[in-house]
């Protein structure tokens, strides 16, 4: 069984709603309905790099932490899904596109402070695993089972950082809404 180390879904998604909260999508007009799907896109996306495991899976081969994990693939996607949602949402292309990198790059970055291997950040041109020096986030030992014992610390970890998350938007936002008021 391959041994993978790296963040939960939960602090991918949790990276991923906050960013979409933090950074949304600007238009003249955003309904209730729109910034919903806007949330889920920004955690559909801030995962997205996670669904190298389909082929791992079907193959039995190494692609997790590879070219869905790599600078190259983040602009491509960027690019791509920008494109075809600019044309569908009626919205800027440049606003689209720089928002969908900030969501996926958040993936990259918890990956890149996290145990294991690292992430191959610079493929095609080289191939090699980068990781922080630093780790910040203790990784789910996919080797173990998903009912490990030793899944406790990474979850509970990963519920911290989440709860930490939500504490601050909502602090700058009440502070930001502060501001606004007194003007």
């Amino acid at each position: 069984m391959l041994c993978e180390i790296m963040p939960s879904p939960i602090a991918h998604s949790v990276s991923g709603y906050i960013l979409g909260k933090v950074v949304p999508l600007e238009h003249r007009k955003v309904s209730r309905h729109k910034t919903f799907y806007w949330q889920i896109y920004a955690v559909f996306v801030a995962i997205f790099a996670d669904f190298d495991f389909i082929p791992q899976f079907i193959t039995g081969e190494r692609y997790h932490r590879g070219l869905t994990h790599s600078l190259s693939f983040t602009l491509g996607f960027s690019a791509i899904v920008a494109l075809i949602l600019s044309y569908l949402w009626k919205s800027s292309y440049k606003q689209i596109f720089l928002r969908t990198f900030i969501f996926y790059i958040s993936h990259l970055c918890l990956d890149f402070f996290s145990e294991g291997r690292g992430i191959k950040l610079f493929l095609p041109f080289i191939d090699s695993f980068f990781r922080s020096p630093v780790i910040i986030f203790p990784g789910v030992h996919y080797s173990m089972g998903l009912w490990s014992y030793s899944h406790i610390v990474t979850i509970t970890f990963e519920l911290a950082y989440s709860v930490l998350l939500f504490f601050v938007v909502w602090f700058w936002q009440k502070n930001r809404s502060k501001k606004i008021n007194n003007i």
